[in-house]
């Protein structure tokens, strides 16, 4: 579980080269209205459990499937969450993303490009492994 949860939370380096900028994401899959609403309303939440990875903030809902991943002050998107639900859908896991993110587009396209390309290569990964 630290392998994965170190890999989904291994944004790293923005790519911030001539990215064309992603549209506009039509609703949010997080139910909060701010990052800071997102991490009270965790802390809130009994089943919820809270702690550090690195520099982030890790919020595992535990009955629901869901991680949650509160980028760090020193990250260029911050304030930031990305949120991942773990579902099952026609008989498999599916994993659902969704970010909320405060600051500028450019700093938010950036990660939500990363948390993208974190996730294909996690996919992979776990199906070369034959899970």
């Amino acid at each position: 579980m630290k392998l994965l949860t170190a890999m989904i939370l291994a944004v790293g380096v923005l790519a911030w080269a001539t990215a064309e900028p992603l549209p506009e994401a039509q609703r949010s899959a997080i139910e909060y209205r701010s990052v800071a609403e997102a991490l009270a309303g965790l802390r809130g939440k009994p089943d919820t459990r809270i702690g550090m990875q690195g520099t982030w903030i890790i919020a595992h809902e535990l009955t629901l499937y869901v991680l949650w991943s509160f980028v760090p002050e020193e990250h260029p998107a911050y304030p930031a969450v990305i949120k991942r639900a773990f579902v099952a859908e026609d008989g498999e896991i599916q994993m659902k993303m969704g970010i909320l993110c405060e600051a500028g587009k450019g700093a938010c396209d950036a990660l939500r490009r990363d948390a993208i390309e974190q996730d294909e290569k996690l996919r992979a990964r776990e199906q070369s492994s034959g899970r």
